[in-house]
């Protein structure tokens, strides 16, 4: 759009010359660039060309831009649950463990989550995943991570959060799933945590975690286990 004088068309309007670009990339309207100025016919042909080549430029770099926000997120996010990959998390918490005192750990694992596949379908396996990892989104604050581990494996860091409230966030969450979930399914956690002082790495880290889950499993499932609990 390029009209020396709108007030033909809005006689009350603050403005007088008007020019409109929109933002096109692919068929696809970006937006639009507008510039306006309270005389009327302030601007020349050549500046609205001007504006023409600016903003095909400019919606070329928001574009790619954008283009590489989504790349970003597809590479750090698990497509089925929304929560963050496996490895983003191995970066979150090597990065906690530079930073922070302290950090909790949970791993989660979907009990008898074959047995729903076989009875209900993988649709409807798919959809528990996504219940499952939905509670873990409510019952977390802005800064924890959660994680779509591997499979039915589910997971979740709280930087900066000692084990007794980590225990009580992993317990919550359970008691949740068993209760919101349909068709119902339980779940079982291992917790294990790190502080500065014992210089804890992210592979004991895990592979307490781990142990603490197998014990939880064995125990009967539907439950937690701490690390401090395992003799």
């Amino acid at each position: 759009m390029f009209l020396g004088d709108i007030t033909t068309y809005l006689p009350d309007g603050s403005f007088a010359s008007v020019m409109a670009v929109p933002m096109v990339q692919s068929d696809t309207l970006r937006g639009c660039a507008i510039v306006l100025h309270k005389n009327s016919y302030h601007f020349s042909f050549d500046m609205f060309k001007l504006l023409q080549s600016l903003i095909h430029h400019s919606t070329l770099a928001l574009s790619n831009s954008l283009l590489r926000e989504e790349l970003e997120t597809l590479v750090k996010t698990d497509q089925l649950t929304q929560l963050y990959s496996r490895n983003y998390m191995n970066t979150c918490i090597e990065n906690s463990m530079k930073a922070d005192r302290q950090g909790t750990f949970l791993l989660i694992d979907i009990d008898n989550f074959k047995g729903v596949n076989d009875t209900f379908g993988h649709q409807v396996g798919d959809e528990v995943l996504v219940q499952v990892a939905n509670i873990i989104k409510s019952n977390s604050r802005e800064h924890d991570i959660g994680a779509r581990w591997g499979g039915e494996e589910l997971a979740v860091y709280l930087p900066q959060v000692d084990l007794e409230a980590g225990t009580a966030i992993a317990e919550r969450i359970v008691k949740r799933v068993a209760e919101n979930t349909n068709p119902s399914v339980t779940i079982s956690c291992g917790v294990s945590y790190w502080i500065a002082e014992n210089e804890r790495n992210y592979n004991q880290l895990f592979s307490r975690a781990d142990k603490a889950l197998y014990v939880a499993k064995n125990l009967g499932k539907n439950q937690v286990v701490v690390e401090d609990d395992i003799h």
